[in-house]
């Protein structure tokens, strides 16, 4: 039967969410229970660095919808509009507002509990450190830092450390994700044998995020792999159970460049542009919309028609996709092969009609097929030939609700400690177990800059000073 559950505390918004209660799965145990566990919770007090998408549409979100856990206690972003609008959707005091995350390092609320770090990608490192040393608890965006020096860094001043340091591999807290492992661990398909995992990154996404946006240039941020893929390294590093042995990669940037453009394309669309009609990508067919949502919402805190116009006008969003100054892939491939004889292949591709991921486990008595978006599993048994339909179900918010309980996750380990009274993860993606996934990008880009060389996994982490025994907790 189908059960709704809402207004889980008398200081919860409303928050509500159907489930199937005939399902046993993570799904419908999370939502059936979590009220009983954040009812008695005090919210956290946390510094939000970075007001941008993530910093503000997830997290301070997520703090404006749940009081009763989270709480934004001071907030530090460069950008007046979105740091003014944090401050006075937070009512946070004058005194606990910063223009940079070093202010806020000097003048830390006497409350706090912890620090949100969604900054950019080269941004992270000399926060965490600062946090590590004033005993915070951290909850980071993905990647953790964009060079493997900097991660090998993390990695030496973490060890040990005793506070909840979180990175946001939002993909295994969705429902999809977790019903998967639950399968595989349930044995229903036998010893796994290989994994398919493709990325449709979608061709407005890419086009976005990756070719106009803040992450088309792996100088600036981070190589794709890294910065968009290492969701999709960790997931298959959790699926496999087991850290990689060695892989190869190929890709590059095909399409979007310089020499497929137009011979009559001007740098910028507004500028009289003759294929607005037949190019997909024409900026005004994408920010000048109805939807004010995501990716709208990025290119400004002005969303009028009129500020929107006025972002397309002058910013980066109103660029020509060919005439951008990005280098990251549109397409990449990785072949891996796993300690414990599990094979995997990666594909992300920009060349995709809608945004989804899409995957396929072989297993010696059984196989499982999952689509993220339709939200739908299929467990195929060899023995009966029997074909099972699973929909897991799904959570409000982004990344089919990981988002949402990735935080809850986080807030819950830092009240609990151990986790043991949250029916949400239990810490699973404690930075311990993202180490992995990190190296397996920064190999996999090597690799790929080197011709699809076989780059092996020990070998990596030994010349980069970075040798482990691959125990980390799974």
């Amino acid at each position: 039967m189908e059960g709704i559950f809402f207004k889980f505390t008398p200081t919860f918004l409303l928050y509500i969410v159907s489930v199937n209660l005939n399902e046993n799965g993570f799904y419908a145990y999370c939502k059936s229970i979590c009220f009983i566990y954040t009812a008695n919770m005090e919210p956290i007090y946390s510094l939000l660095l970075g007001a941008g998408n993530r910093g503000t549409h997830v997290y301070a979100e997520f703090a404006r919808q749940n009081p009763s856990m989270l709480k934004i206690a001071a907030v530090a972003e460069p950008n007046t509009a979105r740091r003014e609008k944090i401050r006075d959707e937070h009512r946070i005091p004058t005194e606990f507002i910063f223009t940079t995350w070093e202010e806020a390092f000097e003048r830390l609320p006497p409350q706090l509990d912890a620090v949100m770090i969604a900054t950019q990608d080269k941004m992270h490192l000399e926060p965490i450190m600062a946090a590590m040393e004033r005993k915070l608890h951290i909850l980071c965006e993905k990647p953790i830092v964009p060079s493997l020096a900097e991660c090998r860094a993390i990695e030496r001043a973490s060890a040990g450390y005793d506070k909840v340091f979180m990175i946001a591999h939002v993909l295994k807290y969705t429902a999809f994700f977790s019903k998967i492992q639950e399968l595989l661990q349930s044995g229903k398909i036998g010893k796994l044998i290989g994994i398919d995992l493709i990325e449709h990154v979608g061709h407005i996404h890419h086009s976005h995020s990756f070719v106009r946006g803040n992450w088309r240039n792996s100088a600036e941020s981070s190589p794709m792999i890294l910065a968009k893929s290492c969701h999709d390294m960790d997931i298959l590093y959790w699926l496999a159970g087991s850290p990689c042995e060695s892989l190869s990669s190929n890709g590059g940037l095909y399409y979007f460049k310089k020499e497929n453009a137009p011979a009559d394309a001007p740098k910028r669309c507004l500028e009289g542009c003759p294929n607005m009609i037949e190019c997909p990508y024409y900026a005004p067919k994408i920010y000048l919309c109805a939807n004010i949502g995501w990716p709208v919402n990025v290119i400004t805190t002005d969303l009028s028609m009129e500020g929107r116009l006025a972002a397309l006008e002058t910013g980066a969003y109103g660029r020509c996709v060919f005439h951008c100054d990005n280098d990251v892939v549109d397409h990449q491939t990785v072949s891996m092969r796993f300690a414990n004889g599990v094979m995997a292949n990666f594909t992300m591709s920009a060349f995709s009609a809608e945004i989804h991921r899409s995957i396929k486990l072989f297993g010696t008595a059984g196989e499982i097929c999952g689509d993220m978006e339709e939200n739908t599993i299929q467990l195929k048994e060899f023995t009966t030939g029997n074909t099972e339909l699973i929909e897991p179900g799904k959570t409000a918010g982004g990344h089919s609700g990981g988002d949402r309980h990735l935080i809850t996750d986080f807030a819950c380990m830092v009240r609990d400690g151990s986790g043991s009274q949250n029916p949400i993860g239990k810490g699973r993606n404690m930075i311990r177990n993202s180490f992995e996934s990190h190296y397996m990008a920064f190999a996999a880009e090597q690799s790929r800059l080197e011709g699809a060389r076989t780059i092996w996994l020990a070998e990596f982490k030994r010349n980069a000073g970075t040798e482990s025994d691959g125990a980390a907790s799974m």
